[in-house]
């Protein structure tokens, strides 16, 4: 009796492995697909309130500091994965517990201008978990020497 169930079961499986060129089933395959490409309301999503910092002109040796505050938009918790930053001179600080759905978080970022000159361009890249995963903020302004 056990043989002749597992005898129907591959038969069954046979039988609905020989029906992929059903056109019905194709059609349920492509809108599945097209649902899940176009659900990408189940991530998380990064808007800042600004991604561009200029911190203007001040002298060399001098130090600033900024916070680029964002807000997750998305519906899933935002976990920021890593920053990182085109130089040494820039520190970025930031939270790296999950950011729920419509919360806020910052990410604060520290120049130092000792041994820099002119205009200053800094970016800075944050990696998430969302689905566009990378986001690019900028630091500039200009060091003048006494």
């Amino acid at each position: 009796m056990y043989r002749f169930y597992i005898l129907l079961t591959m038969l069954a499986m046979m039988v609905i492995a020989s029906c992929g060129g059903n056109g019905a089933q194709n059609d349920a395959a492509s809108t599945s697909s097209d649902t899940a490409k176009a659900d990408t309301t189940l991530y998380p999503q990064i808007e800042f309130d600004t991604a561009v910092f200029d911190f203007g002109t001040i002298l060399q040796g001098e130090q600033v500091g900024t916070s680029f505050t964002f807000k997750n938009t998305g519906k899933a918790d935002l976990i920021i994965q890593k920053v990182e930053t085109s130089c040494g001179c820039t520190v970025p600080e930031y939270d790296r517990s999950p950011v729920a759905p419509g919360a806020t978080g910052t990410i604060r970022v520290r120049f130092d201008s000792d041994n820099k000159e002119g205009a200053q361009y800094k970016t800075i890249k944050v990696k998430s978990n969302c689905k566009d995963n990378i986001f690019e903020l900028v630091l500039k302004g200009n060091v003048k020497v006494n």
